[in-house]
Order: structure tokens, then sequence, then C-alpha cells
């Protein structure tokens, strides 16, 4: 019976990161949010607050993760980030996603 409750928990936990996932696609597919230069998302328009929740939840993950691989590589998170932001903005612009240029205007 408890193996059970955590094999029911465990599946739940599965499908409540996949519907994250599918949020942040359908958000970066409706066009709400981008990928930024400095490695984090960035909302293109500020009309929903669904998107906002997710740019910030998403971008706290984000930093953590990337303050973990510049520890581990000893350097500065800045360096981190924009190395996630080149990655990331090139990872947009071939699947047609928003992105935010050098000059600060977005892009599809």
């Amino acid at each position: 019976m408890k193996l059970s409750k955590i094999t029911t928990f465990v599946a739940g936990l599965l499908f409540s990161v996949a519907a994250l996932a599918l949020e942040l696609d359908d958000a970066k597919n409706m066009g709400l949010i981008g990928e930024q230069p400095n490695g984090y998302l960035g909302l293109v328009s500020a009309s929903s607050p669904e998107a906002a929740a997710l740019v910030v939840d998403i971008n706290a993950k984000r930093k953590a993760r990337y303050q973990e691989i510049a520890n581990k590589q000893n350097t500065q998170l800045v360096n981190i980030e924009r190395i996630a932001g080149e990655k990331l903005i090139e990872k947009a612009q071939g699947s047609g996603e928003f992105y935010m240029d050098g000059s600060g205007q977005w892009q599809r």
C-alpha cells in the first residue's frame, strides 16, 4: 500500500513537471515569452500574468543551475549566464521563437 502511494506521488510529480514544460513551450509558441542574451526568459508581451509567473519560476531555476555550474567551473555567474544566453538564442532562432537581439528588441 505504501509503495502505491509513493508511485502515485512520483507519477503526479512527473506529470506536473511535464505540464510545466508544455506551458513553457506554449508560452513561447504564442509569442508571450522569449530568450534574452543574459540567459533568462523575458516577457515579449506583458498581457499575461500566467506567463509572467512562469518567467519568474523558470528564471529562478535557471539562476540556481547557472550558479552551480559557475561554482564547479570556478568562474563568475555572469560568464555562465552569457554563454547560456548565446545557446538559448541560437535555439530560439532555429525554432522561430522570440529572442532579444543586442539592441534590446524582440525578434522572431
